[in-house]
Formats: structure tokens, sequence, C-alpha cells
């Protein structure tokens, strides 16, 4: 789960609005480096729709229109969610299907002044594989949430020795350190917070409340900007082997989460995801009304 506006150091893209009444324009559709030109006509809102559609019926997931249990705020309908998905869509559109279906994600809901215990919060993960956002929706809170359901570690030894023996986790409004402080570790973390050499080891003030949070910020920072986090991992050798622990998390967790992954992620950025999505949508509307033809004229049955 994330606060809202707790990324400090993420600058957060703005939302695309691509359902707008006129059409949307097509751009070459990028993977792994390559460039497909694509001479199909502009992808409407109901290409979109058609589109993100499938892909959460191909990665097995719904979108809801309930929270859940614990959980407040003020959902959207269907017709108010159609402005916000294309946007998540795009988003998500960079994992492999079979992460996905791997995370066990089950249900993505949509709302206006989402809380948790009472607290505002950008997004919340459930353990029941339920991801609520809060809109307008950013993609470095999809992949902080998202990351949360595939990492099932709660406590990582191995994740706690990266950090400086001078650091301690202090615990968050959401989930409060698991045990009380001793006067010694409270001072350890009050010291660290105020420590430029400690602090450039977390990509964000929120990192240095949890671990769990920790892997999940430093996740959205390597997916939301990797030129910026490639820069900030050159000047601290723990955040460069956070990146490499996050790296073999997801690895184990699914097979598909390798190199091409990352080399993808590294070329790739909100507007061209958004991008790729609209021209996909274009180019499958146009493959289904072709076939169609071909079904009605007799010649394919």
């Amino acid at each position: 789960m994330i606060p809202i506006l707790q990324h400090c150091f993420i600058p957060l893209i703005l939302l695309l609005n691509c359902l707008s009444a006129t059409a949307v324009p097509l751009a070459p559709l990028k993977r792994n480096g390559q460039t497909n030109e694509v001479a199909v006509a502009a992808a409407t809102p109901e290409m979109i729709e058609q589109e993100y559609l499938r892909v959460a019926k191909k990665c097995e997931f719904t979108i809801a229109y309930a929270l859940p249990e614990g959980v407040m705020g003020d959902v959207l309908s269907q017709e108010e969610a159609k402005k916000y998905l294309p946007f998540f869509f795009a988003s998500i559109d960079i994992f492999p299907p079979w992460f996905l279906q791997q995370t066990k994600l089950n249900k993505v809901v949509l709302c206006r002044n989402l809380r948790l215990r009472g607290i505002r919060a950008g997004g919340v993960a459930s353990s029941t594989g339920i991801i609520a956002l809060d809109v307008p929706v950013h993609s470095a809170v999809i992949y902080h949430e998202l990351f949360h359901i595939a990492d099932k570690q709660r406590n990582n030894p191995e994740w706690n020795k990266l950090n400086s023996k001078q650091f301690v986790y202090g615990g968050n409004v959401f989930n409060p350190a698991a045990k009380e402080m001793d006067r010694s570790d409270t001072k350890k973390m009050e010291k660290a917070k105020g420590d430029a050499a400690i602090r450039k080891d977390f990509v964000s003030e929120y990192a240095m409340t949890s671990e769990m949070e920790d892997r999940a910020e430093t996740f959205a920072f390597m997916v939301t900007d990797s030129r910026q986090f490639a820069k900030l991992a050159s000047d601290s050798p723990v955040l460069k082997r956070k990146a490499e622990k996050v790296k073999e998390i997801l690895r184990d967790f699914s097979p598909g989460m390798n190199k091409d992954f990352w080399s993808f992620i590294a070329n790739s950025d909100d507007e061209t995801r958004m991008k790729d999505l609209v021209t996909r949508a274009a180019l499958n509307a146009q493959r289904i009304k072709e076939k169609k033809a071909v079904i009605r004229s007799g010649y394919l049955k």
C-alpha cells in the first residue's frame, strides 16, 4: 500500500486521457527495441475499450466495483472508470501475461478518496489479489501495488543485510513496526533520516518505513524512471544491490521477468506504453473486422 503524495523522489507523470471525442492517431509499435510501422485507421475509444477487456481476460482478472473489506473509498461507476482504465492497462502492458496470472491478481478497483484505516492512500493491495487505486491513476503506484502481490516474503534477512548497520526501518501509518522499538533503535532511525549517506540508499522516504515498502518502492522507481534510477544507483552501491535483489525476486517468481524485460523497460516510458496500447487496439480491431468480412464472404467458416 502507498500513501498519497509519498513518492518524494519520483516525478509522477500526468494521466493521459485518450478517451476523447476524437480518434487517437497511431504511432509505431515498439517491442524490445524493434519498431513496426502500423498502417491502420485511428483507434477509437470503443476499440481501446475492447482491447483492454481482452487483456484483462487473457491475464485472468476483472475490473470490479466493490472494495475489499477494511478499505474505504468512493468506487467509480463503470462509465467513470473508462476515463482511467486505458492508462492502467497501458501501464501493465509491459508485463508478460503469465506474470500477471502468477501474481493471482484477481480484481482491480478504481475509486476516489481511497482510505485504509481512515488514512488517505494512493493504492492498496489485499492478500486476496485485489488492487484498489485512487484516481487519477499513476503508474508508479500501479507497479508498487503489483510488486506487493508478487512479493511473498514478509521478512527477508538477505534484504535487511543490504542496508547500513546504522539503519533500522521505522514502520508507517498503515503498518506500524511489528515490535516496539527500544531506545537504541529509535535513535538509530531518527539519525538515519538525517544522514544523507544513508538516505541515498532509498528511492523515497516511504521506502525507509519497512522492508516490504522498500522493495515495492525500489521496483516502482526502476520501472517508472529507469534512467533516473540508474543515476541514483551509480552513487549508491546499496541501491544497486537492491535493484539486483528485486530482479532476482521477480525472476524466481516468474521466469518471464528476465533480462529481456529489463531491456524493454530501459527504452520505455508512460507515453510510449500508451501509444503501444492504442496502436494494438486499432490493429486488432482491423483484424477482427477483416476476419468477419472473410467469414461473411463464405470463404472461411
